[in-house]
C-alpha cells in the first residue's frame, strides 16, 4: 500500500482544563490569607472588582439602579449577598442573538466581531450581565450549609504595638567584627567566616563544605541531584572533552559522570575514581585547588584543614585565619565560630571560669561516648571515679551546644484558622473564615454607568473607532473583566460551600475526639470523605492541604485528622495519632530514673488493648523526636 496523504475526520472525547475549572482548583488550595492576597491582587487587574464596606450589606438601601437586580435575586439560597444580587430569572438565561446595536455606540455595549457564537460578548452590556449561570441550581446543596464572616471591626494599629526586626545572628557578628581590633584583610576573613557559619553558629568542616568553600560546584559534591543536575553535569563533561554530542552521555547515571569529571581533575581514569573512598576523592579536589601535594593534608584533621582552605580562599596564610578566629571567639554568643561541637563547649567553659582538666580530656577524647551516657566505660578508660564522669556529663549539660540558635530562632507562627467550630446549645455549628471574600462583589459604581450609559448616550464622550459591523475595540476588554470578575465569585462561593462541607464530614467522623479529646480519634482517610460529601480524593487532599480548623479542643490542621490504625481487642481500629498521644502521656509520667523501654511500653498498651509491636513503639518515638530509655535516664 503507497504512503500518501490523506484528511481524516476523527471523533474523540477528552476533558478539557476550561480557564474557569483551573481557577476553581487553585482557589481550593488557597488558605484564607492566601485567598486574600488572591483577591486583593485581582482587585489591582480587574476594575469590576469591589470590596463593600462592613455596614453596606446591611444598612443601605438597593438604588433605583439596582431596583431590578435585587427584585430578581432569591429570598434565601444560602449565598452572599453579592452572589444574590447576581442571579437572573431563567427566562433571562437565554442569550439575544437577534438584538440589534443602538445607534449611538458604547464600548461597552458593542458586540465581538471576532466571537459572534459567544453569548457572553454578544449583545449591549446588559445582555452579557445576565450571564448564563443559575445560582439555584449551582448551590442547592449548600443551603443546608450555615457559615456567616467571623471577620471584627479592625481599629488603627497604636505604634507601640509594632516591635522592631530582630538582629540576624550574620548581622550581630559582623557588627561585633567591625567594632573589634581587626580591619581591612583580617575583616574580610572574619566576613567570610562569618558568612559560612552555619544556623547553630558553628564552622562546618566537612569536607564537602570546604570544596564548596573553594569553588567546586554544589552538582559535583553533593552526593544526591535530580535530572536537571545530572544535564549540567553532561554538560560539563562535553565542555571538558571539547564535543557537542550529547546523545552518548545519556546512558551515564550521575555517579559515572561525577567519576568523569573527578578523573579529569585529578588526573587518574574514570575506573579508579570509581572505586576511591569519597572522603579521598574530596580531599584531592581540594589539595588541586590549594595547588600542594595530597599528601600535605592527609594527617590534618578536618578542623586543621580548614584554615588552609580559608587561607587559600582569601590568599593569605593559615596562622592569619586562625588569628582572625580566635577573636570571633570572643563573640557573643559564647561558642560561635567553633570548628566542633567539642570546641564549642571548651569555649563556653573557659568563659565561664572551669577549671576541671577531667572535663577538658572528656571533651577532647571521648565525647561521643559522654553523649550516649556511656559512663561506666569513660571511668575505666581513664581509671577515675563513675561519680566523677556523671559530675562532669552534669556540668557540659548546662552548656548550650548550639549558640547560634539564639539569634536565628524564627518569630512565632501565628495561625489563622480558615473553619471554626462551635458547640451551641448541644450542637456543633461550623462558619467559615471568609475575610475580604465575603466583601467581594461587582463595583456597582461600574456597572450602574455602563447601565446608564446604556439608557442614555454620552454626548461629551468622544466617538469610539469603529471596527468591522460597528464593533467597538473597547467592549472586549470590559466584557471581559466583567465575565472574570462574575466567574471570580462564583468560584470562590463554591469554595465556601465546599470547604464546609469537607470541614463538616470530617468532624463528624471525629465526633469522639470533639468531646473527649486526641485520645479519641479514629483511623480516617481520603477515602472515607471522598465517599461522604461525593468528591474525588484528590478534591479532598486540595481542600485538607494547609488549612486550619480551630475546635474547642483547639487549633488543627484538617490533615490532622487523617490517620492509619492499630487493630483493638475488642476489633475495632485505633488512630496512629491517638496511640502516640498515650505513648507521650506514658512517658511524660515515667519516673526519670528509671525511664519506659520501648518493650515495657508496647506491653502497656497490650494491656489497654492495642496491639502494637516493639518496633512499631520505637518508629512512634522516633517520629515524635522522644529519646529512647537510656538517653531519657536521669543521672545523679
Amino acid at each position: 500500500m503507497a504512503l500518501s496523504l490523506q484528511q481524516v475526520l476523527k471523533q474523540t472525547q477528552k476533558l478539557i482544563m476550561t480557564p474557569q475549572m483551573q481557577q476553581s482548583i487553585q482557589l481550593l488550595q488557597l488558605n484564607s490569607l492566601e485567598l486574600e492576597q488572591m483577591i486583593h491582587a485581582e482587585m489591582m487587574e480587574n476594575p469590576f472588582l469591589e470590596l463593600a464596606d462592613d455596614e453596606e450589606g446591611l444598612a443601605s438601601a438597593p438604588s433605583d439602579d439596582d431596583a431590578g437586580d435585587a427584585a430578581d435575586a432569591p429570598a434565601d439560597t444560602g449565598l452572599s449577598e453579592q452572589a444574590a444580587r447576581d442571579e437572573v430569572p431563567e427566562e433571562a438565561h437565554e442569550p439575544e442573538f437577534d438584538r440589534a446595536p443602538a445607534a449611538a455606540a458604547d464600548p461597552l455595549d458593542n458586540t465581538l466581531a471576532e466571537r459572534p457564537d459567544d453569548s457572553a460578548d454578544t449583545g449591549d452590556f446588559e445582555a452579557f450581565s445576565k450571564t448564563d449561570v443559575d445560582w439555584n441550581e449551582e448551590y442547592s446543596e449548600s443551603d443546608t450549609i450555615a457559615y456567616s464572616s467571623t471577620r471584627e471591626d479592625l481599629e488603627e494599629y497604636d505604634f507601640t504595638t509594632y516591635t522592631a526586626i530582630g538582629e540576624s545572628l550574620y548581622d550581630s557578628l559582623m557588627r561585633q567584627a567591625r567594632l573589634s581590633v581587626l580591619a581591612d584583610a583580617e575583616l574580610r576573613i572574619a566576613e567570610f567566616i562569618i558568612g559560612n557559619l552555619d544556623e547553630a553558629g558553628l564552622l562546618d568542616c566537612r569536607l564537602e563544605n570546604q570544596a564548596m568553600m573553594l569553588g567546586y560546584a554544589p552538582d559535583l559534591i553533593e552526593p544526591r541531584g535530580g535530572k536537571d543536575s545530572e544535564d549540567r553535569l553532561r554538560r560539563v563533561v562535553l565542555k571538558l572533552k571539547g564535543e557537542s554530542n550529547i546523545e552518548h552521555l545519556r546512558e551515564l547515571n550521575r555517579r559515572q559522570l561525577v567519576a568523569t569529571l573527578v578523573a579529569h581533575l585529578i588526573g587518574v581514569t574514570p575506573d579508579e575514581a570509581m572505586t576511591m573512598p569519597r572522603g579521598e576523592w574530596l580531599l584531592a579536589l581540594i589539595a588541586r585547588k590549594l595547588r600542594k601535594p595530597l599528601d600535605d593534608f592527609k594527617d590534618l584533621p578536618p578542623t586543621e584543614l580548614v584554615l588552609h582552605v580559608i587561607a587559600g580562599r582569601m590568599r593569605t596564610d593559615p596562622d592569619t585565619v586562625f588569628d582572625v578566629l580566635e577573636v570571633i571567639h570572643d563573640f557573643e554568643p559564647t561558642g560561635v565560630g567553633a570548628r566542633d561541637l567539642a570546641e564549642c563547649l571548651r569555649l563556653q567553659c573557659e568563659e565561664r571560669g572551669i577549671r576541671n582538666r577531667l572535663l577538658y580530656r572528656i571533651l577532647e577524647q571521648f565525647l561521643s561516648d559522654l553523649q550516649q551516657k556511656r559512663f561506666r566505660e569513660i571511668a575505666r578508660a581513664i581509671d577515675v571515679p563513675e561519680a566523677d564522669v556523671v559530675e562532669v556529663f552534669q556540668i557540659i549539660s548546662r552548656l548550650d551546644p548550639k549558640p547560634g540558635l539564639s539569634k536565628t530562632k524564627d518569630s512565632a507562627r501565628y495561625i489563622t484558622p480558615d473553619v471554626y467550630v462551635k458547640k451551641v446549645d448541644d450542637r456543633y455549628m461550623y462558619f467559615l473564615n471568609e475575610g475580604d471574600a465575603g466583601r467581594l462583589r461587582i463595583a456597582s459604581h461600574y456597572r450602574r454607568m455602563a447601565q446608564r450609559d446604556r439608557k442614555r448616550g454620552r454626548p461629551d464622550a468622544p466617538a469610539a473607532p469603529e471596527g468591522e459591523n460597528g464593533s467597538n475595540p473597547h467592549a472586549g476588554y470590559a466584557n471581559e473583566k466583567y465575565k472574570n470578575a462574575i466567574w471570580l465569585i462564583k468560584n470562590i462561593e463554591k469554595r465556601k460551600a465546599t470547604v464546609l462541607r469537607v470541614t463538616e464530614a470530617i468532624m463528624n467522623y471525629q465526633s469522639d475526639f470533639l468531646e473527649h479529646g486526641i485520645e479519641h480519634l479514629r483511623p480516617l482517610t481520603l477515602r472515607n470523605i471522598a465517599e461522604v460529601v461525593g468528591m474525588h480524593e484528590s478534591t479532598i487532599a486540595r481542600v485538607t492541604t494547609g488549612k486550619y480548623v480551630e475546635t474547642p479542643r483547639g487549633i488543627f490542621e484538617l490533615k490532622f485528622f487523617f490517620s492509619s490504625g492499630l487493630e483493638t481487642d475488642e476489633g475495632e481500629d485505633a488512630s496512629s495519632r491517638s496511640i502516640k498521644e498515650m505513648l507521650t502521656q506514658m512517658i511524660q509520667a515515667e519516673d526519670p530514673r528509671r525511664p519506659l523501654s520501648d518493650q515495657k511500653i508496647a506491653d502497656m498498651l497490650k494491656d489497654k488493648g492495642i496491639n502494637i509491636a516493639r518496633r512499631t513503639v520505637a518508629k512512634y518515638r522516633e517520629q515524635l523526636k522522644i529519646l529512647p530509655a537510656k538517653l531519657r535516664k536521669q543521672v545523679g
